[in-house]
């Protein structure tokens, strides 16, 4: 579910690794079910733990040194044999996880029984049918009041951070403190950035994304959901998603990140199922490969196409759906998860969509620009009692990147989930020695509900420049020297 109410693009990139993410050239035409397979152990895996360039690229690498993380078990690849043997069953391979140890697949029930009794499998879930992908194309919620339609921009100088430089993203950076790190350079410099989403149609054109093409600050792109050879087309919502966090044209519209660089994936399909969960995990892992320092995820799940698979609010802990399980194994490899928090807010506590319930990652709520919270902004506690969501951001009339051109204004916590990750970025740049708890905590902290937390806004409307003040302060808990 959004929420706004194999073609790998390498520059710069290389390193040796195991094929953990096979594309099945001709599995569009299949008309079988997907299933979730898993596998007891990855004791034949041909990874080494003294050897992780065979699985993650230098940059990942570097990461983990740098805030002391050591390479485990999750990072080793699923057995390749194991999926030898699946795929003789008949199945066609969809994505792989070597964080969950599985992978999901296409087949019929009697492919699907002779893969339950190999011996090193443990678990067969069928999901839904398989559709055909569709490019959905528009709008997927509310956009509304356009400025501009139809015509894009040419970049205009502009030599002071003010209102006339971010113009359109100026309410959006401003209501958090955020150009405060601006002006003393942290714009996401050097800092990978994730989206994951639905498609990303006319970044590959429009000026708001000029700079980051010309500049070479796409380097990668990967659809994990139909293995379509470009992201560039399919659902817009990845497009106005993606310029609320990296939109770069002074005087029209520059957003919280407009310097960081970022790679491009594709998890959600035109169906609502689990697999796109695991559609999720698969991608955050190829992006933990990368040595990615920031995942935003505009998505959430709750209830899908069966309705025998919604997930109800026990399983909301944090530890049980896929999706979350590896949002928190993400964060354990050091990358920093900024998740909506869901527009289902009118349903009253507990209406969080899976991963926002998940404990280590940034749980996004959507506010006006006055900080007031949307009344449709998901909220919690969690099934095990947390706090959530963790923060607020503007989700109510703000402005994106439309893929015809132009701009409009957009409703969603969708939309305050990147303006937020724009802000972690560059906090990630300003202290790339910190955390990921010690980033959240100096976030939660800074913000204006801090004092009075609830599971309605959380902490509230963080204050990026005080964030900041927070973390490069010695007497900060849990400082990291």
């Amino acid at each position: 579910m959004k929420f706004l109410f194999p073609f790998v693009l390498f520059c710069g990139v290389a390193f040796a690794a195991t094929a953990q993410s096979p594309a099945v050239a001709d599995n569009q035409t299949d008309t079988g079910y997907f299933y979730w397979v898993r596998f007891s152990d990855k004791d034949s895996t041909p990874g080494r733990l003294d050897k992780p360039q065979q699985f993650l690229s230098q940059r990942a690498i570097e990461r983990r040194r740098r805030l002391q993380i050591a390479i485990d078990s999750f990072d080793l690849p699923v057995v390749p044999s194991y999926l030898d043997s699946v795929r003789a069953c008949g199945a066609r391979l969809h994505n792989v996880s070597k964080w969950l140890n599985g992978v999901t697949v296409v087949a019929d029930s009697a492919i699907a029984a002779d893969i339950a009794q190999l011996s090193f499998v443990t678990q067969v879930a069928r999901y839904n049918r398989r559709r055909l992908p569709v490019a959905l194309g528009g709008t997927p919620d509310t956009a509304t009041k356009k400025y501009g339609a139809g015509t894009d921009y040419s970049i205009q100088p502009c030599a002071s951070h003010d209102s006339s430089y971010y113009n359109l993203g100026y309410s959006q950076i401003a209501q958090l403190g955020g150009i405060a790190l601006h002006r003393r350079g942290y714009e996401g410099q050097g800092v990978w950035v994730g989206v994951c989403d639905g498609g990303f149609p006319g970044v590959d054109t429009l000026s708001a994304f000029k700079s980051m093409r010309d500049e070479g600050r796409i380097v990668a792109t990967r659809d994990f959901a139909c293995h379509r050879p470009t992201v560039y087309t399919a659902d817009a919502h990845g497009t106005m998603v993606l310029s609320n966090v990296g939109a770069y044209l002074p005087s029209v519209y520059v957003a919280t990140a407009p310097k960081a660089t970022y790679v491009l994936c594709i998890t959600e399909d035109a169906t609502e199922s689990p697999i796109e969960e695991l559609n999720w995990v698969s991608a955050a892992e190829y992006l933990d490969s990368l040595g990615i320092d920031v995942i935003n995820t505009s998505l959430g799940y709750r209830g899908f196409d069966d309705t025998t698979l919604r997930h109800p609010f026990s399983d909301l802990d944090g530890k049980t759906a896929w999706m979350s399980i590896g949002a928190d194994i993400a964060a354990s490899r050091g990358i920093l998860c900024v998740n909506s928090a869901g527009n289902e807010g009118r349903e009253g506590s507990g209406s969080l969509s899976v991963p926002a319930d998940a404990e280590h990652i940034l749980s996004v709520g959507a506010a006006w620009s006055n900080g007031d919270r949307a009344a449709f902004s998901s909220w919690g506690q969690t099934a095990d009692g947390r706090v959530k969501p963790d923060v607020m951001a503007q989700g109510v009339l703000v402005y994106v990147s439309m893929p015809g051109g132009g701009y409009a204004y957009a409703n969603g916590t969708s939309m305050a989930s990147p303006i937020t990750a724009g802000m972690v970025a560059c906090l990630r740049q300003a202290a790339p020695n910190a955390s990921v708890q010690q980033i959240f905590d100096a976030i939660r902290a800074s913000g204006s509900n801090a004092m009075h937390v609830d599971n309605r806004i959380g902490y509230g409307v963080p204050d990026y420049k005080k964030a900041l003040q927070l973390l490069l302060s010695p007497r900060f808990p849990h400082r990291q020297q």
